[in-house]
């Protein structure tokens, strides 16, 4: 249900769709009571004459119409500047952003409602609340386009986009955090609760692609159901092909043959794109492209970098918080029937800063955003971590030329390096 859920959320149509299909429902409702009920016992502000409704509807479908093309026109605009500005892997922020989605569905719900109610009035000359309902609706649409307008000239702003990727990063360290709080999640203690039988065959990607998504509780189901001890052995973001060994199933000698025809493959999904969901490394790679777009000479925009950067620091100090030993999916008896790893916290610094340091090395304000965030992150990760830190702050300043700086720059540098060292001092 979970993969179903997270393949369908990525359909730009559905909830156009769903409102394409309540404004088909609305006319059909409003069509069969002017057609079956006798209205003219209402207020005489319910309905109006049919000739009316007829000049109402067809000015309210131009106009939505209209508002539905200026809707997807400023929607391309948008995604080009995204595209442009801050990262192509930003587009999908915007177009699958449900205000955004909700607002071009009640335009096309409008816009349905008026050509049908239109055909349901043909041929008839008493009074219809078909006017009425479309009045109503007309109202509707333009306090949504009034918001869509100011939706779109906040969205666009650069640090909008950078809380709303930061809001991204946190929800995939919360997943992982209320993962771990399951019953039957334990971190892994070889010996113990993590015996594997001595015979194992791999199951390979169906095809080639982006790993977007595991379902952990059906893999946990399908290995109780058939007595199998499941290994994952490709982190979630990975590009896999045909030939990858995604899975190593453990099972006794004896079963292997009728173990081989379980379809497991089903358990995870595969896309030409990756999916922010499950992956902290990518939630982290989205800012730092923001943050590499604005440091480029096009862009030259170095304070929404460091914004970025600061981000970046905070989130760091999140993602620390994550177990660094395998983690294990157990049945009733605490026995390990599923194990899978997250990234290292070494693999996560080094993919976050080894492009911003080397675009960013000339600048000092950039330099200086970089270990700031260095620190945040060093504040609240645990001492195991503090050594990868102080690491990768050395890394990051490797290349810098400090001696060949101004004296103010050198001094403000060399505040921040210490500040780092103390933060991260065992």
């Amino acid at each position: 249900m979970e993969k179903w859920y997270v393949e369908l959320r990525k359909k730009v149509w559905l909830i156009p769709s769903i409102y394409s299909i309540l404004g088909l429902i609305i006319a059909a409702a409003a069509g069969a009571i002017d057609s079956q009920f006798n209205i003219e016992s209402l207020p005489e502000i319910f309905y109006t004459e049919n000739a009316l409704a007829q000049s109402i509807l067809t000015a309210l479908m131009t106009a939505l119409l209209t508002m539905t093309t200026f809707t997807f026109s400023t929607i391309m605009v948008v995604l080009s500047t995204y595209a442009s500005q801050y990262s192509p892997k930003t587009i999908k922020n915007f177009i699958t952003d449900s205000f955004t989605l909700r607002v071009l569905g009640i335009f096309m719900g409008g816009f349905i409602y008026s050509t049908l109610s239109l055909l349901f009035l043909r041929g008839s000359d008493k009074p219809v609340i078909s006017g009425t309902v479309g009045v109503i609706i007309a109202i509707i649409c333009l306090v949504f386009f009034a918001m869509f307008i100011h939706h779109v000239a906040s969205h666009i702003q650069a640090s909008r986009l950078i809380e709303r990727l930061a809001k991204d990063a946190d929800d995939v360290t919360d997943y992982y955090f209320d993962l771990l709080q399951h019953k039957n999640i334990s971190l892994e203690h070889e010996g113990e609760n993590w015996i594997p039988d001595a015979s194992s065959f791999d199951i390979q990607a169906m095809n080639y692609g982006y790993l977007q998504f595991i379902d952990f509780d059906k893999l946990c189901k399908k290995a109780i159901e058939h007595g199998l001890k499941i290994e994952v052995n490709v982190p979630i973001g990975e590009f896999v092909h045909k030939a990858t060994p995604m899975l190593t199933v453990y099972v006794t000698p004896d079963r292997l043959p009728e173990v081989r025809e379980i379809h497991l493959g089903d358990c995870f999904l595969i896309g030409n794109e990756r999916d922010v969901r499950q992956d902290p490394i990518f939630a982290i790679q989205k800012m730092v492209e923001v943050a590499l777009r604005a440091i480029s000479p096009g862009i030259n925009d170095p304070n929404t970098a460091n914004d970025s950067i600061r981000h970046i620091g905070r989130l760091l100090g999140n993602l620390s918080q994550l177990p660094i030993r395998p983690i294990l999916i157990v049945n009733k008896e605490n026995q390990g029937v599923a194990k899978f790893t997250l990234p290292s916290y070494e693999d996560i610094l080094y993919r976050t800063f080894y492009q911003l340091r080397h675009y960013g090395k000339e600048d000092v304000s950039v330099l200086s955003a970089l270990l700031e965030a260095i620190a945040f992150a060093a504040e609240s990760a645990p001492k195991h971590h503090l050594e990868a830190l102080n690491k990768i702050a050395q890394y990051v300043v490797e290349q810098a030329e400090l001696g060949a700086m101004p004296d103010l720059d050198h001094v403000w540098l060399n505040q921040k390096i210490q500040a780092v060292e103390r933060m991260t001092r065992l």
